[in-house]
């Protein structure tokens, strides 16, 4: 690729601090769960909403939009880009229903028990997901081309055909504009004298109402409050029917509960293999947003001492440990020599479950972590490379090197100053010299090299037979029965297809509500 996109270039510095955060932030023994900053997250879903609609402003002859009633074919780069905009936006949508649901009892006493902190929440994330989806939709609408594209079915993405349509009629439609015209009689009722959101509302509601979203609809507060305890005015997602009904009966951000326990992790345990790659999701993050795709971190399982001494007593081994100067040919005298620090910090305990036996980059750089701190997740995929004995144990000497660098919150695979969770996986098992390894594709975003970890499962499935890895376990996590449960190959390699967002929701929930 010579060049990335102007979308790459416009947005993807932010998609790429978003998708940082999302891997550093891959929870780590002695963490406590913090619970969300809703404003702050309004505020930035509301910041990246804006740059992709900035963007095609700014494009508007790349997408034929800056004329309207057009029909104007694009090319492929334009196609892409406009797709990967679309998916974009949906994540977003998709993060604001979830802060409107964590607050939709603001309603249950207007009069006597108001909770307006919780009620500026819902309303605001109200706004925004409501402005900016009538704007984008103005944008679209300019080129006939375009809905048809955003229409098409997206299996990477997790979106199916009509889902553009379904978008339409949810955003432009009466309903809309009664729930906001009750909204905002219920905000001039309960607001109080001293309004710390007074102009950011205001702006907002200013901003709605410029796009025709009112309607001309004026309620009574009586009235209003019966619109919004109304469920069919609440929450929409574009994929995914019965969203406000399933999601009733889920508690919402776990606090730190993850999907798979301690049982899961003793039974992986005797799964693993020195060399296996951690694919690892985490339900309720909010800095999943913005990430289309299901697995957003990975992490290396080395194993310890003891363990890799008994799996790497091989000719072979020992015939290439002599080649790199140790006469032994002894790989745990390898690594001890050539990485002393590393070495202690992959440190053997006596309950084997608190050996530091995964190696992985998260927040506070590249780290030895235990398989249940590492393991604190809802969903996890493991693969095997399909290497020699030998690249194996080469494969593990790569990844000691990294251990202490900092994460790569820049994202940048051409640098090893640092790295972040993909990299870290990339540059351990990049094939070179003798050095057999996996051949993880990589794409271009902002001028960085990246490898996301979803299209490292995307290419497991899609070039199996080429790409050199062997399937070991898929943990899928079932959030209404709050278990993770195995699931087979075939099972893994369609997981990429999800979207990044409420994928515990039965099948039967799914897909979709054109109301």
């Amino acid at each position: 690729m010579k060049r990335s996109s102007v979308l790459f270039r416009l947005l993807g510095s932010m998609a790429i601090i978003v998708f940082a955060i999302t891997c550093a932030s891959a929870p780590h023994r002695d963490v406590q769960f913090v619970g969300p900053d809703f404003q702050v997250e309004i505020e930035r879903y509301q910041n990246m909403l804006d740059s992709n609609l900035t963007y095609l402003e700014r494009n508007s002859e790349q997408f034929g939009i800056d004329k309207l009633d057009q029909f104007q074919m694009l090319d492929r780069k334009a196609k892409a880009d406009i797709i990967l905009v679309w998916a974009s936006v949906l994540d977003y949508m998709a993060h604001l229903d979830l802060i409107r649901y964590t607050h939709n009892d603001f309603y249950t006493n207007i009069t006597t028990d108001f909770n307006f902190d919780s009620f500026i929440n819902y309303y605001w994330a109200f706004l925004v997901q409501n402005s900016r989806a009538v704007h984008f939709i103005h944008i679209v609408d300019r080129n006939e081309a375009l809905q048809t594209i955003l229409n098409e079915g997206y299996p990477e993405y997790g979106l199916e055909a009509n889902t553009y349509s379904q978008f339409k009629t949810h955003f432009l439609n009466v309903k809309q504009a009664a729930e906001f015209a009750a909204l905002q009689i219920i905000y001039r009722d309960q607001r109080p004298d001293i309004n710390p959101y007074y102009s950011r509302i205001a702006m907002l509601e200013g901003y709605t109402t410029s796009l025709g979203i009112d309607y001309g609809v004026r309620l009574t507060l009586k009235n209003a409050q019966t619109i919004i305890e109304d469920q069919s005015f609440a929450w929409w997602f574009p994929i995914q029917k019965n969203f406000a009904e399933w999601v009733g009966h889920v508690r919402v951000f776990r606090e730190g509960d993850n999907l798979i326990s301690s049982q899961n992790i003793e039974d992986i345990q005797s799964q693993l293999q020195p060399g296996d790659v951690l694919f690892q999701r985490r339900e309720w993050y909010m800095t999943n947003a913005g990430i289309p795709g299901y697995w957003t971190h990975a992490a290396f399982y080395v194993g310890d001492s003891l363990g890799r001494a008994q799996y790497f007593d091989s000719d072979s081994v020992r015939s290439w440990v002599q080649a790199e100067g140790v006469e032994s040919g002894s790989f745990e005298e390898l690594l001890e020599k050539t990485y002393p620090a590393a070495y202690a910090n992959n440190m053997l305990q006596d309950d084997s479950l608190q050996n530091q036996t995964v190696i992985e980059a998260i927040g506070r750089g590249v780290v030895f972590q235990s398989l249940p701190a590492s393991l604190s997740c809802d969903g996890l995929g493991v693969v095997r490379p399909r290497l020699s004995i030998a690249d194996k144990a080469e494969s593990i000497y790569h990844a000691f090197q990294y251990y202490g660098r900092g994460y790569d919150f820049n994202f940048d695979f051409l640098t090893d100053s640092s790295l972040v969770c993909s990299e870290l996986i990339y540059k351990s098992l990049e094939p070179g010299n003798e050095f057999g390894g996996v051949p993880f594709k990589t794409t271009f975003v902002a001028g960085r090299v990246m490898t996301p970890v979803n299209l490292m499962v995307k290419q497991f499935d899609q070039e199996h037979d080429s790409i050199g890895l062997d399937f070991v376990l898929f943990y899928d996590g079932i959030e209404y029965e709050s278990v993770s449960v195995p699931r087979d190959e075939a099972a893994f390699r369609d997981s990429w297809r999800r979207l990044g967002f409420y994928q515990s929701i039965p099948s039967d929930k799914l897909l979709m509500d054109g109301d």
